[in-house]
């Protein structure tokens, strides 16, 4: 027999005529014109009627069993057609029509109600495995699910022992990184600025401006490519200048107000301010994981930028009043070079 599919495993449903599987009415066809063959050769065309149990109950019993009451009613009424047609046998003189007609009817009619008792089971039986089916479908869909969550928290967990780890290297990193910046040259505190701010921050990309009369210059950048359109210089004119110059605002892309101030040129800018208040110069931070900008990503941004603006103008300081003596020592005063009296 033909392998019974339903539709749910299939990609269409079985062709039907009159409600019965194409499939289940060509092997009932097959089979009994193989037995009326049979009966041909070996039984004279009698259609083995004297034959008990007839070969008939062959069909109806299979296609009931596998197909289901429709085929099985379908097999019996074929099995009875190609028995009884133009082969009723004769009634007896001392047989009454009632009699006769049980004894002509008594198997087809037991093939009828073995059609539609064994194919209710075997449907029933199909339903209950159609039905767990279902449930070992729902139960796999569940365990992959499940599945995918543990690795999703795995995942996390790693994550997070990672992070851990990271932030408790980062004390004795952001101490060393902090001596980098207690420099007495600028130039060198901008290079320090940089370990300092990958210590701190773990931005991605980030840049320093320097404030030269009303312009903000990039004196440092990193990560940046031709390709970001990254402004170098911001002038008095432009929106994100007012904001930190004009302002001293803090800028973080998540607040939609500071967003369209920021204009697509980062997602944090502070102002450098030093312990006398003085403007010194921006810090922005370009690109950096989504994960690492929460709150207090932030307030540690605040906190560097001060640190940053502090530091600098100490080195300013200190270029300033080495400038001061080496012009001294070029150009010493003029009482100083006057001869003492004898």
């Amino acid at each position: 027999m033909a392998e019974h599919k339903g539709t749910e495993h299939g990609t269409r449903s079985p062709r039907r005529i009159f409600g019965v599987r194409l499939s289940a009415l060509l092997e009932i066809i097959g089979f009994l014109a193989v037995t009326l063959v049979f009966s041909l050769l070996f039984d004279a065309g009698n259609r083995f009627l004297n034959v008990s149990p007839h070969p008939f109950w062959i069909p109806v019993l299979l296609v009931s069993a596998y197909y289901g009451a429709n085929e099985g009613l379908a097999a019996a009424i074929l099995s009875a057609a190609a028995l009884l047609t133009g082969n009723l046998p004769e009634q007896g003189s001392s047989e009454d029509l009632s009699a006769w007609l049980l004894r002509v009817t008594a198997e087809p009619v037991l093939w009828f109600v073995a059609a539609i008792v064994l194919g209710q089971v075997g449907e029933s039986h199909r339903r209950e495995r159609d039905r767990l089916r279902r449930n070992l479908q729902e139960v796999g869909q569940q365990a992959d699910v499940i599945s995918h969550a543990y690795e999703q928290l795995a995942q996390a967990k790693s994550s997070l022992e990672k992070r851990v780890a990271s932030q408790v290297q980062t004390v004795h990193t952001v101490y060393v990184a902090s001596r980098a910046i207690e420099r007495q040259s600028t130039h060198e505190v901008l290079i320090g600025i940089a370990d300092l701010v990958r210590s701190v921050m773990s931005p991605i990309k980030f840049s320093l401006f320097l404030l030269n009369g009303q312009i903000l210059e990039a004196a440092a950048t990193e990560g940046w490519i031709p390709s970001n359109l990254l402004v170098h210089e911001f002038d008095g004119s432009s929106a994100l200048f007012e904001a930190i110059v004009s302002r001293r605002q803090f800028l973080c892309v998540m607040n939609p107000v500071h967003e369209a101030v920021l204009g697509g040129q980062g997602v944090l800018a502070g102002p450098l301010v030093c312990e006398t208040g003085e403007i010194l110069g921006m810090l922005k931070i370009e690109e950096i994981d989504f994960l690492d900008l929460h709150p207090s990503c932030v307030q540690n941004f605040r906190i560097l930028c001060e640190w940053i603006g502090t530091a600098f103008a100490n080195a300013q300081r200190v270029e300033q009043l080495q400038d001061g003596l080496y012009v001294k020592e070029l150009h010493p005063h003029p009482q100083s070079l006057a001869k003492p009296r004898p």
